[in-house]
């Protein structure tokens, strides 16, 4: 009897803790349940949702997560007065902010993304043939002098001059070089020169004023020409981009400038007053302004804006213009926030007189350093109608900028990329390809 009942107690307890199991699992079932639909609900609010499978564990536990945390000012994670940080001080009245998100939600959050997302980071499905090295059509030249730990921010051409030129965003100046690839001149400019004027006189100079991310507002527009030195605007937060088109049909050149900032930035229009001065007009009040062109998509005669925009909510956005200085914001385009969107260029790639986006996914300098499969290089159709759809996709790790054209003037479209983040150990080819 006694043999028996250590039998029955030993089952019990089997079973008891069977129970437990079961108990517990469906428990946690519920948090992950729980955790996904505040993902969907929360996350989703800011940006498109950002899938799990999209990056490996790690990177969501010790990289995404803990910055989301503080971005969503998740209590018990959230310290306003942190200002170690290269973004700077920007609670400067210590004042301290209303805690956005409780814990217990946020601890579901990451518990759904943990479960729900791979050991080891997505592998590529598409995958590139072989790169050969030594292109016919492009031969490298070394530009003569020394230039001790390089950091270009700016390459550009000057077609009027005959002159080339790149600026050191360490020394803060822009560099000219003769057809010769012979160093000829140097200007002074504030650090991070990222745009010449583009109407050709290449004078007026963007520059960053910090390179590294930051919401410091050390951004200036600069007048390097005759009597150079003269700010044009300052007080900008990280521009990287600038255009001049007449938007409001005064025959004044109106600025559209990108300030991508870091946790605040904006797309703006700066309307001109003919005498120098400048009004702002915010299109879109988020950081991640890359760059805009302009265009009259709907033909009514007025120049429209089209700007991509990173840093969380990615996308494409076309900004009509309706006249007296009014836009009207459309979406095209939207990616999720870890696809690292960094340029884009309208072209016509089929050549029925519509344009087409062409943009590359590769930021990796975030938070989740990874070789990403969906980085790369894509091409949006234009269905006649401003509505894009992709037709074509070339993986490249870590894209960051592609230019189309008829390189070889065979009468197709070709294009050229470059790629800041590539595998540099098992295919630095990647880097540089046509």
């Amino acid at each position: 009897m006694r043999k028996f009942s250590v039998v029955i107690l030993i089952l019990s307890g089997v079973s008891l803790m069977h129970i437990l199991s079961l108990a517990c699992n469906q428990q946690a079932g519920n948090v992950i349940k729980e955790g996904e639909e505040l993902a969907r609900t929360h996350c989703a609010s800011c940006h498109m949702f950002p899938e799990p499978f999209l990056l490996d564990k790690k990177s969501w536990q010790d990289g995404v997560l803990p910055k989301m945390a503080d971005f969503m000012h998740v209590d018990i994670l959230y310290n306003p007065y942190d200002v170690s940080g290269p973004e700077g001080d920007v609670n400067v009245q210590r004042v301290m902010p209303e805690i956005l998100f409780p814990f217990e939600d946020w601890e579901k959050i990451a518990k759904y993304y943990y479960v729900a997302a791979p050991d080891l980071p997505l592998q590529r499905t598409i995958y590139l043939p072989p790169i050969q090295t030594g292109l016919k059509l492009f031969k490298p030249r070394m530009i003569s002098g020394k230039f001790e730990s390089p950091l270009s921010t700016l390459v550009f051409i000057d077609t009027i001059r005959h002159q080339i030129g790149w600026a050191d965003g360490q020394e803060g100046k822009l560099l000219v070089a003769n057809p010769g690839f012979n160093f000829i001149d140097s200007v002074q400019v504030p650090k991070g020169a990222v745009t010449i004027d583009n109407r050709g006189s290449l004078k007026e100079v963007l520059t960053m004023g910090i390179l590294n991310p930051s919401d410091a507002r050390l951004g200036k527009l600069v007048n390097t020409g005759e009597g150079g030195g003269k700010v044009v605007l300052d007080s900008l937060q990280r521009p990287v981009h600038v255009c001049y088109a007449d938007l409001n049909n005064d025959q004044n050149a109106d600025l559209i400038i990108s300030e991508f900032g870091f946790r605040y930035g904006g797309l703006s229009w700066f309307e001109s007053n003919g005498d120098g001065k400048y009004q702002k007009h915010i299109l879109r009040a988020l950081p991640g302004a890359v760059r805009s062109e302009l265009y009259d998509f709907n033909h009514d005669e007025k120049p429209d804006i089209i700007a991509l925009m990173a840093q969380g909510d990615e996308g494409v956005f076309i900004y009509y213009n309706e006249g007296n200085g009014k836009f009207r914001e459309e979406r095209v385009l939207r990616f999720p926030p870890v696809y690292g969107s960094n340029y884009f260029q309208l072209f016509d790639y089929n050549y029925d007189g519509f344009p087409d986006i062409l943009i590359t996914n590769g930021d990796n300098a975030d938070y989740s350093v990874s070789l990403k499969p969906y980085h790369g290089i894509r091409v949006f159709l234009n269905d006649e109608e401003n509505h894009f759809s992709e037709t074509f996709f070339l993986p490249v790790f870590g894209a960051q900028k592609a230019i189309p054209a008829d390189f070889d003037h065979d009468g197709d479209m070709d294009i050229i990329s470059i790629a800041f983040f590539p595998d540099y150990e098992r295919m630095p080819e990647e880097s540089f390809i046509y």
